[in-house]
């Protein structure tokens, strides 16, 4: 999380998920000591520059002010002090919209699913191009309960950079003062019959590994509890298993120049919590 990054930035269009993204990115402003951005986009067939609301779209934009009140009074209600400001733009999609104003955020926020989406959809077509694109932390808010549970997940892969998933998860946990368990998930080929492959060894060497790639975060959080979980599965579901206990899941991209990868679009479909996708800034 960047500190010259002044803002949490969330996204509403008025439907009960987006309200529960204003009010989980409320909790996480005032835990960061951000302000709150609410922001609505007008999808319209040409793109024109940010904010403007001239012409065709000017009654639009007055149908569409009670939706940003009403987001308003869902953050204030969770922190009456918390500095929230309110934007109306216009673009060709909502993603587009969206990152005009992602310079300032340290983190952007959706619901799982709006109001233009189907009842069947898992997760809104918003909430999978920020993640598969957006720089930075993209949070997409799942899961019914507002209760802590202590627990911070964040999944690794050892053969991708880990610094930008690590430096979110340890952060989010220091600041939700949380322990942070770090899931490693991996699928053992089957050995040669006869080859004398230890399935227990490979797991240790990926123990070291694991223990090697958290090092440098330790000696930076050292007051921060920290699991190390090396587990045989599939990388969705131990994730998704973990989050049923985790106040948040953090994974990262496939990197700089690659869309959303498996792991992540499966583990924003089917966590029990809310998910961080993490990308690395440019």
């Amino acid at each position: 999380m960047s500190t010259q990054r002044t803002a949490v930035l969330v996204g509403t269009d008025g439907s009960a998920p987006s309200d529960r993204a204003i009010g989980w990115a409320a909790e996480e402003a005032a835990r960061l000591g951000k302000e709150l951005h609410i922001l609505h986009v007008l999808e319209t067939p040409t793109k024109t520059a940010p904010g403007n609301t001239g012409g065709d779209v000017a009654s639009l934009v007055d149908s569409w002010n009670p939706v940003l009140r009403a987001g308003r009074d869902v953050a204030l209600r969770r922190h009456p002090g918390l500095k929230v400001e309110t934007m109306l733009v216009h673009d060709r999609t909502v993603a587009g919209g969206l990152r005009h104003y992602t310079g300032e955020a340290a983190e952007v926020v959706v619901g799982h699913r709006g109001r233009g989406g189907f009842a069947s959809l898992l997760l809104g077509s918003t909430g999978l191009d920020l993640a598969g694109h957006y720089p930075g932390p993209v949070v997409i808010v799942r899961g019914h309960s507002d209760t802590p549970l202590g627990e911070v997940v964040v999944g690794l892969d050892l053969a991708e950079d880990p610094a930008p998933a690590l430096d979110h998860a340890f952060a989010a946990a220091a600041a939700r003062d949380a322990r942070l368990r770090v899931l490693h998930a991996w699928r053992p080929a089957a050995p040669p019959v006869g080859s004398g492959v230890d399935v227990q060894l490979a797991a240790n060497a990926r123990y070291d590994r694991l223990a090697a790639a958290l090092a440098p975060w330790r000696e930076r959080h050292p007051d921060l509890k920290v699991v190390e979980d090396v587990v045989i599965g599939h990388p969705v579901e131990m994730l998704a298993q973990a989050s049923a206990d985790a106040d948040l899941v953090v994974v990262g991209s496939r990197g700089r120049s690659f869309p959303l990868g498996s792991v992540g679009h499966g583990v924003i479909h089917h966590a029990h919590c809310p998910v961080a996708v993490v990308r690395p800034y440019a």
